[in-house]
């Protein structure tokens, strides 16, 4: 299966295999909370109401209004989300990394990372509810 990509303003939202979406903010941006909702509104097309998870990579990301924090730990934000792992590397986006984990009262695993490898693998081992993860390599 061929990889699908949209770009979008501030980032460029991949489907990748076994549920993976991968949300790769671009460098310099400044999101808005226009930009979280067309990002959500980009995964949620992308996952077609299956289960999946998101591996967010904002080492480059220059800043994130406020509201874009609140906005992505809304319970429902995305349907069918089940694990988000966020890379970090830069001071910004350790920051906001930090300011998503300490909102997010949500149920979804949500981890920081600073290897891309491990965070992957972190969240090709959480299974999908439903097992819609079996026999997608």
């Amino acid at each position: 299966m061929e990889a699908e990509e949209i770009v979008i303003r501030t980032s460029t939202v991949r489907m990748e295999s076994q549920g993976l979406v991968r949300i790769t903010h671009h460098p310099g941006a400044v999101q808005t909370l226009d930009d979280a909702q067309a990002i959500a509104a980009v995964v949620n097309t992308l996952m077609q109401g299956q289960q999946g998870k998101l591996l967010i990579d904002m080492r480059r990301i220059k800043s994130q209004d406020r509201e874009v924090r609140e906005y992505y730990t809304q319970q429902g934000y995305t349907i069918g989300l089940q694990a988000v792992a966020i890379l970090i590397g830069s001071p910004v986006s350790r920051v906001i990394g930090n300011l998503y984990i300490g909102f997010n009262k949500s149920e979804i695993p949500t981890r920081l990372f600073t290897s891309e490898a491990e965070a992957i693998a972190w969240l090709r081992e959480l299974p999908l509810a439903g097992g819609a993860d079996s026999n997608h390599s």
